[in-house]
């Protein structure tokens, strides 16, 4: 992938998010109780809605065209961060049913604020770099959660995946510890240093080998070898996250750029 220009830059943003918010509304209304009808509606028309603007930022536009899907991806994702920390609202009230955890849909909700945030600058006509600490403290948080959810939803008999998934979550952690102290040391005003160099390494070395396990999950899963209740789309999903992350880390630091697409067609169930 090649991002040479604004237009690209845009649309890379677009073909991310767009799927990675598709994603989320398959994940929420397969996660509601059957008697939480208005909310399953909800979500199959976010579903509905994402999978639209995904379909329209993929064909050949005008530049006012884009103008007008950054606006109207825009308001679609202000609408879907509501609908979220409403079910986040309800759910650590016990007020709705829902499988999954509460931090699961927390991670959700910061995802969707940082496609806002992308938006807002991009709508203003800013294109920038999120720094690499920025990065960190985003998707290493992230990183745990989701290695975390694959320890839970893997069968019992599963314990290599299960003691795999549960380690990678600690090192996710470890790190996401040093970037909280190594934020602070920016105050001082340097925002580079060897140290920081070195946690890019180390995220980029952790976060590589965590990609590379999600891919053989996934193959696993759809070859009905890897028992659990997770389905192909959470480690696909997932993978095309870890991608995202890593290319944006490339794009700050002293790694590589990731041999992979962040922006690939999602597999289907």
């Amino acid at each position: 992938m090649n991002i040479s220009n604004i237009k690209e830059i845009i649309l890379f943003e677009h073909h991310f998010w767009l799927q990675i918010l598709g994603d989320h509304s398959r994940f929420l209304l397969n996660s509601l109780s059957t008697k939480e009808m208005p909310f399953i509606e909800q979500a199959n028309r976010f579903k509905d809605l994402f999978d639209k603007l995904l379909m329209k930022s993929k064909q050949s536009l005008s530049e006012e065209e884009i103008v007008a899907l950054n606006n109207h991806a825009y308001d679609a994702a202000m609408k879907i961060r509501e609908f979220k920390l409403d079910i986040l609202d309800r759910q650590i009230t016990d007020k709705i049913t829902i499988s999954l955890p509460p931090t699961f849909i927390n991670h959700m909700v910061n995802e969707v604020e940082e496609y806002i945030f992308i938006l807002t600058k991009l709508i203003e006509g800013n294109v920038f770099n999120i720094d690499s600490i920025d990065l960190h403290l985003l998707w290493l948080p992230d990183g745990a959660g989701h290695a975390s959810s694959i320890a839970s939803s893997l069968d019992m008999t599963e314990k290599e995946l299960i003691k795999k998934s549960n380690q990678y979550s600690k090192e996710f952690e470890n790190l996401y510890l040093r970037t909280i102290e190594y934020n602070g040391y920016t105050r001082t005003g340097i925002c580079n240093f060897p140290a920081l160099d070195s946690l890019n390494n180390n995220a980029d070395r952790t976060m590589s080998c965590f990609k590379e396990f999600l891919n053989e999950l996934k193959k696993g899963i759809i070859e009905k070898k890897i028992l659990g209740t997770l389905v192909p789309l959470v480690p696909d999903h997932m993978f095309r996250e870890e991608c995202y992350y890593l290319t944006k880390l490339s794009m700050v630091s002293n790694i590589q750029r990731p041999e992979c697409d962040p922006t690939k067609p999602r597999v289907e169930n």
